[in-house]
């Protein structure tokens, strides 16, 4: 396990040890090989295991939480994966928060001085000195920016009215600052992490299965697009302008000029959480028609925009104060994206289930990917499906939870050894919270009712002349490659056979058993060959009378037969201990 490793890896390594020990994880300390890191300290003092009256899904989510942001960020993307995890941990990991205090307001001050250049009152108005919101990777802030007169002000080099237009209040924002030194602790606890994924990956069986070596760059993949500001940046733009026009949804606006890597600035939302009911009620709102407009704007996240909030809990959503019921979406650090095909596919899936068609239900799993007809029991597979449809099917839609039945499905692929994308994953997981906020809201909340109009419309696009001519104009480039390149890859072929160089590789399936008992075959005949050699020549030493001699016995000649004969009782052991001596 252990490779060369500096001092400070040494530290962390130490530290995830303990931690893991403390919260009685000893047992994977010692699976992981991990025991030569820990100190002599700690060695000495033993393995004692701290709150032994906790369930392990609590001490789980207890020691991510101490070991810090980076897993405490892994902890919550494993929540989403209830394809690798138990629901009663998935439970648990879910309740993990970014338990971290605040830094200090001269390190958000050095932070943005660094990223723009300037100190924090020549960019913005106003600043908080204590933060709005605190969190494992950075903190939010309000502020307000200078307003244009006052720009004006200051490049004039004051306002000949005695300062009036100073006195004008800016637009207020929420700043988030990232972390001070976030980066190299996230990079240092990858390495970790990735080494663990290796040893697990060749020494584990019971990890290989789900590929821990992809799970954690996959990790690594989001959680370094979450530290780069710009991209959740991007995020909110690309949705701002999917909704634009859209008089039911409002999504902030990212101020660029005040956004870096570190830095994010966007306007600030006067809202209530979509979760506080009394509250919504208190301010006038309409809660079901706030449930209508969160859930139709997630329709049109899957169905229309191919782009969705990945983590749409009741923080990020916020019912607009002051306005016609209107829902603002926050927080667009992970966003889940919907190809072309992959909505075609979830339209499929829906039209199969409420068709009692479990068919098509296994064709859509085989054509995302997620199963191959060569590596399952199809009968098997289809016969549980179609148990699980059933159990849906003709069941009233106000008590079918949709994201539920797609978590259902998707542990069902996994029991089968199949490999569910991860958007999808993420997609189910999105759907459970989305639900479960609109059902709280509105009592006779139908999510399936809403999205029969987005399946129709899509369902009909596809059959559309235009749509299909599309589709072959599309293919056309591809097409035209392919004809181009044909005489090319001919003309190889050819000049590979005339050369003699042209190869033709088989791949045979079912064989490896045959090849095993051949190998074993030839062994055993070419040990009995051996014995009966040394047999044979120990018989014509003897006859020889060369010397030494015992009792007028060739020594050499008693060597061979002794040899031959533990060579013989070695032979019949390996046989009768197959169980094939005939």
């Amino acid at each position: 396990m252990m490779r060369r490793i500096s001092k400070k890896q040494v530290h962390r390594y130490r530290t995830l040890t303990k931690v893991a020990i403390k919260y009685g994880f000893g047992y994977l300390v010692d699976r992981f090989n991990l025991h030569p890191v820990r100190s002599l300290k700690d060695r000495v003092a033993g393995a004692k295991s701290a709150y032994p009256e906790l369930s392990d899904p609590e001490r789980l989510r207890l020691m991510l939480e101490e070991l810090g942001p980076t897993y405490i960020k892994f902890g919550q993307i494993m929540s989403t994966r209830y394809d690798i995890l138990p629901k009663e941990y998935i439970a648990e990991l879910e309740k993990l928060q970014d338990a971290v205090p605040p830094f200090g307001y001269e390190e958000v001050c050095e932070i943005i001085a660094e990223e723009f250049g300037a100190p924090v009152e020549m960019i913005f108005a106003s600043f908080s000195r204590q933060p709005f919101a605190s969190a494992s990777l950075g903190q939010v802030h309000l502020a307000t920016l200078h307003c244009e007169s006052d720009r004006d002000c200051e490049g004039d080099g004051g306002s000949e009215s005695g300062g009036d237009c100073c006195e004008q209040v800016g637009e207020r924002v929420v700043v988030k600052v990232q972390r001070p030194g976030i980066r190299e602790i996230i990079d240092a606890d990858l390495k970790i992490l990735r080494d663990l994924a290796r040893f697990a990956d060749q020494h584990i069986e019971e990890v290989k299965a789900f590929n821990p070596v992809k799970l954690i760059s996959e990790f690594e993949r989001i959680i370094h697009a979450e530290l780069d500001y710009t991209l959740e940046a991007q995020n909110a733009d690309e949705f701002r302008e999917n909704f634009a026009g859209d008089p039911t949804i409002y999504i902030p606006e990212v101020y660029w000029d005040y956004t870096r890597w570190q830095v994010l600035t966007m306007e600030f939302i006067d809202g209530i959480k979509v979760s506080d009911i009394g509250a919504i009620v208190e301010a006038g709102l309409d809660r079901k028609v706030i449930s209508r407009n969160f859930a139709t704007s997630f329709l049109k996240q899957i169905f229309l925009h191919g782009t969705f909030h990945g983590d749409p809990h009741p923080g990020n959503v916020l019912a607009m104060r002051n306005s016609d019921n209107v829902v603002a979406f926050i927080d667009f650090g992970m966003i889940g994206h919907l190809d072309r095909v992959a909505r075609d596919d979830l339209v499929d899936f829906f039209i199969a289930v409420s068709e009692n068609d479990s068919g098509t239900v296994i064709d859509v799993f085989a054509h995302t990917g997620a199963i191959s007809y060569d590596e399952i029991d199809l009968p098997q597979f289809r016969f549980e499906i179609s148990n699980m449809i059933n159990k849906y099917y003709g069941k009233s839609l106000r008590y079918v939870n949709t994201g539920v039945m797609m978590r259902e499905m998707i542990d069902m692929v996994t029991e089968y050894h199949g490999n569910v994308p991860s958007n999808l994953i993420l997609l189910s997981k999105a759907l459970m919270i989305e639900e479960e906020v609109c059902s709280r809201l509105d009592s006779g909340y139908n999510l399936r009712d809403l999205a029969k109009p987005f399946i129709r419309n899509l369902a009909l696009e596809r059959m559309s002349p235009v749509r299909i001519v599309r589709e072959w104009v599309r293919m056309i480039p591809g097409f035209g490659r392919l004809v181009r390149g044909f005489p090319h890859r001919i003309d190889q072929i050819l000049l590979r056979a005339e050369r003699g160089t042209l190869r033709l590789e088989f791949e045979h399936h079912g064989l490896d058993h045959i090849v095993s008992e051949l190998d074993l075959m030839s062994n055993r005949i070419a040990s009995s060959m051996i014995i009966s050699a040394l047999i044979l020549s120990s018989a014509l030493i003897i006859q020889s009378g060369m010397t030494p001699a015992v009792c007028g016995v060739p020594v050499l000649g008693i060597l061979g037969f002794v040899i031959a004969g533990i060579l013989g009782m070695w032979l019949i052991y390996s046989m009768l201990r197959s169980g094939r001596l005939r």
